[in-house]
């Protein structure tokens, strides 16, 4: 059983009850298709602009004069500033990498920041409609930032770096997470930390040794382990075990702020009974705990019912507030496991459903996944003339297009449908991250190859629509299954 429980928060705290503010998550698929969306205009404009006609000619020059005043764009260029967040004075000498993730991560140029902490990407080479990291290790940590370019074609980057300490100090782990799945014989479960950083002034917490330890069931193997990084993408760590059985660390600097440490393991399950005594080398405070099926008979102290997801037969628990000084949670399992994964996707939300049964949020998710639309920008601004010279513009663009396009179309009459909604190039890296999830799901490719391809192929995917024209896209199960 695969599933996962989260809840979108901001900076200011949590959008729905009862969830922990100090998760995050985000909709990197959401991302795409607004990418994909943004310029439509721009795209409907350059179709048939070729053709002559001066009626036409004036119709574009009016439509480009009063829409699109940024075309004339300045060279690419990617500058700005390094400051010391504990300082808070800027970093004279560091050296600045400017990355670009195609075909892992290629350098693209280097650079020194100034006296005044300044620095600058010469033009040459840089595509404003790509993707770039601008990147530097300060005090042996590495910090990123995305490179965000501007209608012309700048990139203003502020990089904050924080000196490093080897005192754990002002470390805690205000919220953590448990997500428990017994099926048949297997006990499944995720655990994820929100360890906070609250050092004054701040610091970046690293050592040679481990950053951060935990404990898990002997009986668990090796879990898997992963780090919340840029963009909240999931960075595998390679746990190393200590000498007390179910004892492992990761070398990963935790810098100011909240860094989300997520854990996975399978362990035996007994109806009888499983103990899960886990914890982490930090104090915590509170903690949310996530039982499948809910018929689960759950005995842990200090926790309370929150609720039941009964369409995922999840039961919710949670301890607002556990005893001081406590560092792992003391849990017991009982009773028939399910005989497989939750039903519907497999993937149910926590939040909305959990409210729900409890007279909550009406609004909340109702599946496994949230349905992204495609939204265009809004044209409800333009005047009246505007919109018929644009119409007028688009009709006499397909005029052109189809005089054109006739003897082929006439010569395939009879062939398969013309028309695609997604180019086949997006298509092809669409399929490709959806078969290396497959994959992955199926234990036929290792969990550190798996993350690398996929966020290489998330990468392309996303420069790639940025170049491309707009399309309707379709959702994976509907591109596999067409009428």
């Amino acid at each position: 059983m695969r599933f996962a429980v989260g809840c979108q928060v901001d900076a200011g705290g949590c959008q729905s009850r009862g969830c922990i503010s100090a998760f995050s998550g985000i909709d990197l698929k959401s991302e795409i298709l607004n990418l994909k969306s943004s310029n439509w205009v721009v795209r409907s404009l350059s179709f048939g602009v070729r053709a002559n006609g001066h009626l036409m000619a004036a119709l574009i020059s009016a439509a480009v004069l009063l829409l699109l005043p940024s075309l004339v764009c300045a060279q690419a260029k990617v500058e700005g500033r390094v400051v010391n967040g504990t300082t808070n004075r800027p970093v004279p000498g560091q050296e600045i990498r400017l990355l670009i993730p195609r075909g892992g991560m290629q350098q693209v140029g280097t650079t020194k920041t100034g006296a005044d902490g300044h620095f600058v990407f010469d033009a040459a080479g840089i595509d404003s409609k790509s993707f770039y990291l601008v990147s530097t290790d300060f005090q042996g940590v590495p910090y990123n930032t995305p490179a965000t370019f501007n209608s012309n074609g700048a990139a203003s980057v502020d990089l904050t770096v924080y000196d490093s300490t080897r005192s754990p100090n002002g470390l805690r782990i205000p919220a953590m997470r448990v997500l428990a799945g017994a099926e048949k014989d297997e006990l499944r479960v995720q655990e994820e930390y929100a360890v906070q950083n609250s050092t004054n002034p701040p610091r970046a917490y690293a050592v040679p040794g481990a950053t951060f330890s935990f404990r898990i069931p002997a009986d668990a193997g090796t879990p898997t382990v992963s780090v919340a990084g840029l963009m909240n993408m999931p960075l595998p760590q390679t746990p190393a075990p200590g000498k007390p059985p179910g004892t492992f660390s990761i070398h990963y600097p935790m810098k100011p702020g909240v860094t989300t440490v997520t854990v996975q393991y399978v362990k035996p399950y007994e109806a009888s009974g499983v103990e899960l005594k886990d914890g982490a080398s930090f104090l915590l405070d509170q903690a949310e705990l996530y039982i499948y099926p809910s018929s689960l008979v759950v005995d842990a102290p200090g926790f309370q019912p929150a609720g039941i997801d009964n369409p995922h037969l999840i039961a919710k628990y949670q301890a607002a507030q556990l005893p001081a000084g406590a560092s792992a949670l003391d849990i017991r399992l009982s009773g028939e496991s399910a005989a497989g994964p939750p039903p519907g996707s497999g993937q149910p939300a926590q939040g909305g459903q959990q409210e729900e049964s409890q007279g909550g949020n009406p609004n909340g998710n109702q599946g496994a996944q949230e349905e992204v639309k495609v939204v265009p920008n809004s044209v409800s601004n333009l005047t009246a003339p505007v919109l018929a010279g644009l119409l007028l513009l688009l009709l006499w663009a397909l005029a052109v297009r189809m005089m054109k396009e006739w003897p082929h179309i006439k010569a395939e009459a009879t062939g398969e449908p013309a028309g695609r909604t997604l180019d086949p190039q997006a298509e092809k890296l669409l399929n490709s991250i959806a078969d290396l999830d497959e994959l992955f799901a199926t234990g036929k490719i290792a969990e550190p190859k798996y993350w690398k391809e996929r966020l290489e192929l998330k990468a392309r995917l996303v420069a790639f629509l940025k170049k491309s024209p707009p399309a309707t896209l379709e959702s994976y199960a509907a591109r596999q299954n067409p009428h």
